[in-house]
C-alpha cells in the first residue's frame, strides 16, 4: 500500500493516476490549506492539519501503508503558529537544528523520522513515466545565441543557490542574474521580476539543488508557470533535463507555443565530489587537485567539504573552515577531543546527506581517517580516496594494515610508499608531488623580482625567509625561538632583513607576535608573493613539513627546525623509526639539511647552522640534492585527478 501525501498543484493527481494504471493500492492524506481533497471512489483518504502526526500515523497503520510519496507544493510552516500533537512535539525536538536549516535539510530530517516509524519514503517519479524533459528544445520558439549565453549564466547561479539550499530558480536578463528564488517560491519570483523589469525580456532558469532528495522535492513547472511567464514578459524558461517535473507535459508545450514562450531543457549533470583537507599543506594539494579535475570535466563538477583559501579559489563550497582543525601534538589533540569528535560527526552526516560520487580525504589522518570510518559505518557505499599517505615508514606502521578496511584507494606523493600498503591489499598509486611540477614555483622574471624587492630590500641586503609552520601550536613553539635567532643575526649582519610567508588565518597572530621584535619581518600571505620571497632570499629557516619541498623546488638553502610539547616529543621519539624527519633528508637518504629538533631548536643553534651554510658554501650541496629530489617527485601529468575519476567510473 502506497500513501500519497498531497500538497498543492496537479502533481498529486498524476501520482494517483499512475497508481491506478499500475494497479497499485494507495491511500491519500490531504494537507489542509495546501490542496483541495479529490474524490477517488473506494480510496481511503483523510485530511489533516500540520502538526497532526499521530492522526496521520494511525491512518497509515490502519490501512497497511508501507510506502509514502510526498507530492505537490507545500510551504514550510511556522511551527509557532500551528497546533502540535504529542508526536509532533516529539518530532520537533528531534528535528533540532534542521528546523533552522534549508528546506532540503528539514525534509531529509523528516524523512528519517518517518523511516524510524516503519515507513519507506519513495519518489513519486518512480511511479510516473515520461514526466521529465530530455535535453533539447520543446517549443516552436527557440532561444537565440544571447539567450543561450544567459542560460549558461543562470545555470551557474542556480547551482550556487542550490548548494546553499536556498532555492532552485534564478531570473537572468541581458547577461546578469537579476533575482533569485527565496522561501516564497517560483511564482513569487516571476511576479517580482515582472514588476521590477516590466519592459525587459527575461529568462527563468530552474534546476535541482545539488543535494536535493528527489523523494521529497524536485523543481517543477506547469501550465500556470507558462502563463505567468507570458504575463510578466519572459522570453522563456530553461529547465534541468531529466530533473525538472513538467506537469501535464503536452498541455505545457502547447500553451508555450500559443504564448510564444520557449522551453529549453539543458543538461547540467555534474560530478559531485566531497573533499576534506585538514591543514594548509592539504589545502594546497586539494586546490591543485580540484583545478586538475575541473580541467578534465570542464564545468561538470561540484566540490563540497572542508578546506582553506586554495580550495575555495578552486570552487569549494565549505562545510566549515579548515582553521577549526588546526591542531597539532598529542596534548593539543587530547585537549580538544570532544570538539574534534563533533566536527567528525558533522562531516560524516554532511557526506551522507550530500551523496557524492566520490569522497577525497587529504592528509591529516587523525581527522580524515575517522571521517572515512564513520562514512563506512553509516553504510554509505561511496568510494573513498585518500591523498597523501601517513608516514608508516617512519612510525605507527600498523596503520598500513588497518587502512584497507575504510579506504578504497590511496594516492601517495613519494615513489617508495606503494610497497608499504599494497602488501595489505590497498590499491595504492604514486601520483607524484604537485609542487614538483607546479609552474607557480618557476623562477619569476627579473622585472617581477625587482618590483617585489624594491620597496622592502636593497640589493646588498642579506634576506632570510622564516617559515614557522601553518598550525597554531607550531607558531606558539617556533616564534620565540625565531625571535632569538633574528636578534643574533641582526647583531652580526647589519644588512639582514627577514620575511615571513604565511597563510591569511595566521597573519594577525604572527603580526602581533612580531610587533615587539627589534628586527620586524615583512609578512606576506599571497602565494605569488611567497614565491617571490623565496627567490629574493639567500637562505630560509623552516618548520619541517611540506614547505621544505617548496624550498627544494625553488632551490633555496635552508635549516629545518621543529619543536612541540615535551610529552608529545617523548611519545613520538619512542615510536619513530627513522633518523631524519626532514623530507629532503629522508628522500636523499642522508643529512643534507641541518635538523634542529626540540631542545636543540634554539636561536643560537639556528644561527650557527645558518652561518655554516653561508660561510662554508654548503648551499651548492643542498641545491644538487634539491634537483635530484624534485626529479624523483615528478609524476605523470594529472595523474591524481585521473585516479579520482577512475575510482567512480567516470
Amino acid at each position: 500500500m502506497i500513501c500519497i501525501v498531497c500538497g498543492g498543484g496537479s502533481y498529486p493527481r498524476l501520482v494517483a493516476r499512475a497508481c491506478v494504471e499500475k494497479k497499485s493500492d494507495f491511500c491519500l492524506i490531504f494537507l489542509n490549506g495546501f490542496c483541495v481533497p479529490k474524490n477517488w471512489p473506494d480510496v481511503p483518504c483523510i485530511t489533516i492539519n500540520f502538526g497532526e502526526i499521530e492522526k496521520a500515523i494511525d491512518f497509515l497503520k490502519q490501512h497497511g501503508a508501507e510506502k509514502i510519496v510526498f507530492a505537490g507544493r507545500v510551504k514550510r510552516p511556522n511551527f509557532n503558529q500551528i497546533s502540535l500533537d504529542k508526536k509532533a512535539r516529539c518530532w520537533l525536538l528531534r528535528l533540532g537544528k534542521a528546523v533552522g536549516a534549508g528546506d532540503d535539510a528539514l525534509l531529509r530530517a523528516v524523512a528519517d523520522l518517518i523511516r524510524h516509524e516503519g515507513f519507506e519514503v519513495i519518489s513519486g517519479t518512480s511511479l510516473l513515466d515520461d514526466i521529465f524533459l530530455p535535453e533539447g528544445s520543446f517549443s516552436e520558439r527557440r532561444p537565440s545565441l544571447a539567450d543561450y549565453s544567459d542560460i549558461d549564466v543562470g545555470v551557474a547561479a542556480a547551482g550556487k543557490l542550490g548548494i546553499s539550499d536556498l532555492g532552485q530558480a534564478v531570473v537572468v536578463c541581458e547577461g546578469k542574474v537579476v533575482d533569485e528564488e527565496d522561501a516564497d517560491g517560483t511564482d513569487a519570483l516571476i511576479e517580482r521580476c515582472g514588476s521590477k523589469f516590466p519592459n525587459d525580456e527575461k529568462i527563468l532558469v530552474k534546476i535541482s539543488k545539488p543535494r536535493q532528495d528527489d523523494r521529497l522535492d524536485l523543481p517543477a513547472i506547469g501550465v500556470k508557470t507558462v502563463e505567468m511567464l507570458h504575463k510578466n514578459k519572459f522570453a522563456g524558461v530553461a529547465l534541468e533535463a531529466n530533473k525538472c517535473l513538467v506537469i501535464n507535459k503536452d498541455d505545457v508545450i502547447r500553451r508555450a507555443d500559443e504564448l510564444n514562450i520557449f522551453i529549453e531543457a539543458v543538461s547540467v549533470s555534474v560530478s559531485k565530489i566531497f573533499i576534506v583537507a585538514g591543514e594548509a599543506s592539504g589545502d594546497y594539494l586539494g586546490g591543485k587537485l580540484m583545478e586538475d579535475i575541473s580541467g578534465i570535466l570542464k564545468k561538470k563538477v561540484e566540490f563540497f567539504g572542508v578546506g582553506g583559501p586554495c580550495m575555495e579559489r578552486a570552487g569549494l563550497q565549505k562545510l566549515f573552515s579548515i582553521d577549526r582543525l588546526s591542531v597539532m601534538g598529542i596534548l593539543e589533540v587530547v585537549g580538544k577531543i570532544f570538539y574534534i569528535r563533533k566536527l567528525i560527526r558533522k562531516t560524516v552526516k554532511a557526506v551522507c546527506n550530500y551523496r557524492p560520487d566520490v569522497i577525497i580525504t587529504i592528509d591529516s589522518s587523525g581527522f580524515t581517517h575517522r571521517v572515512a570510518k564513520g562514512v563506512k559505518k553509516e553504510g554509505c557505499k561511496i568510494p573513498i580516496v585518500h591523498y597523501v599517505a601517513p608516514p608508516v615508514w617512519a612510525w605507527r606502521g600498523w596503520r598500513a594494515k588497518a587502512m584497507p578496511g575504510f579506504l578504497d584507494k590511496l594516492m601517495v606523493l613519494f615513489p617508495m610508499e606503494p610497497a608499504y600498503f599494497e602488501k595489505h591489499g590497498l590499491q595504492t598509486v604514486f601520483v607524484g608531488h604537485p609542487i614538483a611540477v607546479d609552474p607557480d614555483f618557476d623562477k619569476p622574471s627579473p622585472e617581477q623580482l625587482e618590483e617585489f624587492k624594491r620597496p622592502i630590500f636593497d640589493d646588498r641586503d642579506l634576506v632570510v625567509t622564516l617559515l614557522p609552520g601553518s598550525r597554531m601550536a607550531e607558531i606558539d613553539h617556533h616564534m620565540p625561538v625565531l625571535e632569538e635567532f633574528t636578534q643574533l643575526m641582526a647583531k652580526k649582519y647589519k644588512n639582514v632583513k627577514f620575511i615571513i610567508p604565511t597563510i591569511e588565518s595566521l597573519e594577525k597572530k604572527i603580526g602581533k607576535m612580531t610587533s615587539s621584535w627589534s628586527q620586524k619581518p615583512v609578512i606576506v600571505t599571497d602565494k605569488t608573493q611567497k614565491v617571490l620571497a623565496y627567490y629574493s632570499s639567500n637562505i630560509a629557516v623552516a618548520a619541517s613539513g611540506t614547505v621544505t619541498v617548496e624550498l627544494a623546488r625553488v632551490g633555496l638553502p635552508f635549516v629545518a627546525i621543529y619543536k612541540t610539547s615535551y610529552i608529545t616529543y617523548l611519545i613520538v621519539k619512542f615510536l619513530i623509526k627513522v633518523d631524519n624527519i626532514c623530507l629532503v633528508n629522508l628522500l636523499s637518504k642522508k643529512k643534507v639539511i641541518p635538523e634542529l629538533l626540540q631542545k636543540n631548536c634554539t636561536g643560537r643553534n639556528i644561527f650557527n647552522s645558518v652561518e655554516k651554510i653561508l660561510r662554508f658554501e654548503k648551499t651548492e650541496e643542498q641545491k644538487r640534492a634539491f634537483q635530484r629530489i624534485i626529479n624523483l617527485l615528478k609524476g605523470e601529468p594529472n595523474r591524481a585527478a585521473t585516479e579520482v575519476l577512475k575510482s567512480y567510473g567516470y
